[in-house]
């Protein structure tokens, strides 16, 4: 039981870093290529730049769940990577089917994965909302610009 803690605070724990230096990797782009560098407001800009951000978060959730089946299928508890995979994401979204378990002794890593992906996407989903909510701001500023006829340096 130990043991399964142990093996389970490690992929926590590593899959922790990957999502939080992928989303620091992916901020700091953001920051050097603001959404205010133009100053028209462009709805296909913003789509384009939310569907990437989306499919670039999905690809860190998709390596966290396949590290964790990675180590399902290395120790062999499940019967072939396809099961270990499908295992895998049950688990990561809180799915969890049941038509697949891992044995007795490595049943709570199943519960810990869980957890693991709830926190993960839902520091995801905080991510989103920063990004979608200073596309508002920006929109707002614009328009607010706009009506007044005024110009301001949106740099800063």
């Amino acid at each position: 039981m130990l043991r399964g803690f142990i093996t389970g605070f490690i992929l926590v724990s590593l899959c922790a870093v990957i999502h939080i230096f992928g989303l620091t990797l992916l901020a700091e782009w953001l920051i050097q290529h603001p959404l205010k560098s133009k100053q028209h407001f462009s709805i296909r800009r913003y789509s384009l730049l939310l569907t990437s951000v989306f499919a670039i978060i999905t690809l860190l959730h998709l390596i966290e769940a396949l590290m964790w089946a990675a180590f399902y299928h290395r120790w062999g508890l499940l019967g072939s990577f396809e099961a270990s995979w499908y295992f895998s994401l049950g688990s990561y979204t809180t799915i969890g089917y049941g038509d697949v378990v891992l044995p007795p002794r490595w049943r709570m890593l199943g519960g810990l994965e869980g957890i693991n992906g709830v926190l993960l996407c839902g520091m995801s989903t905080a991510f989103l909302f920063a990004i979608i909510n200073e596309m508002f701001e920006i929109r707002g500023r614009q328009q607010a610009t706009h009506s007044t006829g005024e110009v301001t340096n949106d740099a800063g």
